[in-house]
């Protein structure tokens, strides 16, 4: 038979580690359901995904060129032939004014309709357009331009003789005002490299935009470059093949193409084709 402890002690000590197990069971019991229920939410909880912040995609450099109208296809014809003396730009010696600034514009600039009236003349074929992967006008022949500059004068660009640089600007493309603040003080403070020749065309001149007239942006900005004016067709603009603004074409000593460039070049790059044009002795 089952003697009962009639010493109280010992009844107290082993009620004590009764007490002291059970509570252990519970505590372990609840701990292993806490785990359970964490894990099981966890389940259900998707792990978060990382998204990648977006890339940065630069914006382009160049403004597209307006659509062709169907007056524009037509080749262009100096319709009325001035009497005044035309003055060939590749006889002027590489020191002469052609690089220095001009003075406050005027003349032409009294006639409001001087632009709608410009006549010019292309003689040669029509440089094809820049194309995806190539330039199949390097080694063309480039056309004879007859025209006038920002002061009414007309003006015959004969390319042979030095390399050329074109310069295409249209007063109202954004790209081409950045471009050419940005090259003003440039050409103003650094003297012209040996045996090289830029001019700038003024094309796609439209009344209803900015920057009109294209005169008082050039003189506003220090633009110390001769600027050939094209006419209200953007004739020579086409025959040098302009796909977009601004754009360059580099034209060597014996009058043809070796290399057209859409977009901005800033200073940096425009230094870089100086050397490129030096080390090759176009």
């Amino acid at each position: 038979m089952f003697e009962p402890i009639k010493n109280p002690y010992v009844f107290s000590l082993i009620t004590s580690i009764f007490i002291c197990l059970v509570f252990l069971i519970a505590c372990n019991s609840t701990k292993e359901y806490q785990v359970a229920s964490s894990q099981a939410i966890t389940s259900q909880v998707p792990a978060a995904t990382y998204t990648p912040a977006p890339t940065y995609t630069p914006a382009p450099t160049y403004t597209p060129i307006p659509k062709p109208t169907a007056k524009s296809l037509i080749k262009p014809n100096l319709i009325n032939p001035t009497a005044t003396p035309v003055t060939p730009l590749s006889m002027t010696p590489t020191s002469a004014p052609i690089y220095e600034p001009r003075s406050t514009l005027s003349g032409a600039y009294s006639d409001e309709k001087f632009y709608d009236n410009v006549q010019v003349n292309v003689e040669g074929e029509f440089l094809p357009a820049i194309q995806d992967r190539y330039d199949p006008a390097v080694g063309l022949e480039v056309p004879i331009i007859t025209s006038v500059d920002l002061s009414g004068n007309p003006i015959s660009v004969n390319l042979e003789g030095q390399t050329t640089i074109i310069i295409v600007l249209a007063h109202w493309c954004p790209h081409c005002r950045n471009e050419v603040r940005e090259l003003s003080s440039y050409f103003t403070e650094n003297p012209m490299p040996e045996g090289i020749r830029i001019l700038s065309l003024a094309t796609s001149i439209d009344s209803s935009r900015a920057n009109y007239p294209p005169h008082e942006w050039f003189a506003n900005e220090g633009w110390s470059i001769p600027v050939i004016v094209d006419n209200s067709n953007s004739d020579i603009a086409r025959a040098i093949g302009v796909s977009s603004f601004p754009f360059y074409v580099v034209i060597d000593s014996t009058g043809n193409v070796s290399l057209r460039i859409a977009g901005r070049i800033g200073v940096e790059r425009l230094e870089r084709l100086f050397a490129f044009i030096s080390t090759k002795a176009y």
